[in-house]
Formats: structure tokens, sequence, C-alpha cells
């Protein structure tokens, strides 16, 4: 019997796998190049975690853009007009705005660990006789990506909720999201480990 369930067991988890590799839309020849992203992620997370995480706050930004594009005909749809660029700055505008009047309670905003590190070098290099960074500039840009982040989470869901009406399969989309939190929170403990507190340190 025990012999039996347990070829069971691992069939059952191979097919889970192929599963998520077919919704994924990953091939099998892809898992070598997968492999190697994974390894030097983790070498540059210990030997280079600024860039690690200036890679993570670009992936949010971009991918914010890549579901705000795909959400728009969407909103278009709902609304019955055309939505433009202006309208587009606008809410990347609001949204950053929003954050910066959130920003009061420290540490209720993600990603303030980095923030406050961010400004120390632009101290310390305006200190050392390099070129001063002011600290509003830096605020201005963490504002940016955390408001890039609040709209990516409000598009996705919106486009999630379109495909889900559809009949169609809206767990991409939901995966996709969570990647998104969990490059935050990543950011945020890479933060921590390398850095320090920063000032309050950040939560997702």
């Amino acid at each position: 019997m025990t012999v039996y369930l347990k070829p069971t067991k691992v069939s059952r988890k191979h097919h889970l796998f192929h599963r998520w590799l077919s919704q994924e839309k990953i091939k099998l020849g892809d898992l070598p190049f997968l492999g190697i992203c994974l390894t030097s992620l983790i070498y540059f997370t210990i030997r280079d975690p600024l860039l690690i995480v200036t890679l993570g706050c670009s992936s949010i930004v971009f991918l914010s853009l890549w579901h705000i594009v795909k959400a728009i005909p969407i909103v278009e749809r709902y609304i019955g007009c055309k939505v433009r660029f202006w309208h587009i700055a606008t809410a990347i505008i609001t949204s950053t705005a929003l954050c910066s009047v959130l920003d009061s309670p420290a540490n209720a905003v993600f990603l303030s660990g980095l923030e406050e590190f961010m400004k120390e070098l632009a101290e310390g290099a305006s200190s050392a006789g390099g070129e001063a960074i002011d600290a509003e500039v830096i605020e201005l840009i963490f504002n940016l990506i955390r408001g890039a982040f609040l709209l990516l989470v409000a598009a996705a869901s919106l486009f999630a909720y379109n495909q889900a009406q559809q009949g169609n399969d809206w767990r991409p989309i939901v995966t996709q999201v969570a990647l998104a939190f969990a490059i935050v929170i990543a950011i945020d403990v890479v933060t921590f480990l390398f850095v320090g507190n920063g000032g309050g340190g950040g939560a997702a």
C-alpha cells in the first residue's frame, strides 16, 4: 500500500509543476535560463544589494506601466471615452501626491528604509565635496515609485475583474500582483539586512 501511494504523490506533484509551467507559459527549455537568473539574483543580492533594490524599483515601475496600458481599453469601455496621455499623467501625479500626504507616519509607507539610505548617501556625497542632491528630489522619486505601485494594483485588479467577467483565467494577473508585492517586500528586507533600519524601515 505504501509503495503504491508514494509514486502517486510524486506524480501528483509532477503534474502540478507541469500545470504551473503551462499556466505561466514557461517551457522546459527555459528552466536553465531561469536557474541562471535566480543564481545571479542571489549572488548580486549578497555582493551588491544596492543594484538589486534598484532593479526591484525599476521592475515595479515598468510592471505598473505594463498593467496600466493593458487596463486602458477596459477603462475606455467603462467610461465611454478615449483615455489620453494627460489622463494617465494626472493619475500618476495624483497617486504621487497621495503618497506624499500619507508619508506622515514613515513606518506606514513601504521603501522608507531605502529612501532614508539614499538621503544619507546624498548627504555624504555633498559633504565630501561631490554634487549635492536635494533630499526632496529623492523623496519625490520614491513617492513616484509608490504611486506607480498603487496604480499597478488598481489596474491589475480591474484587468483581473474584467478577465473573470469574460470567463477567462484571471490567476496569472493575480500572480503578477503577488510578484509585485514580493518585490516590494524583498526590497525592504534586503535594505534592512544590508543597510539597517534607515530611520524606521518600510512596511509593505
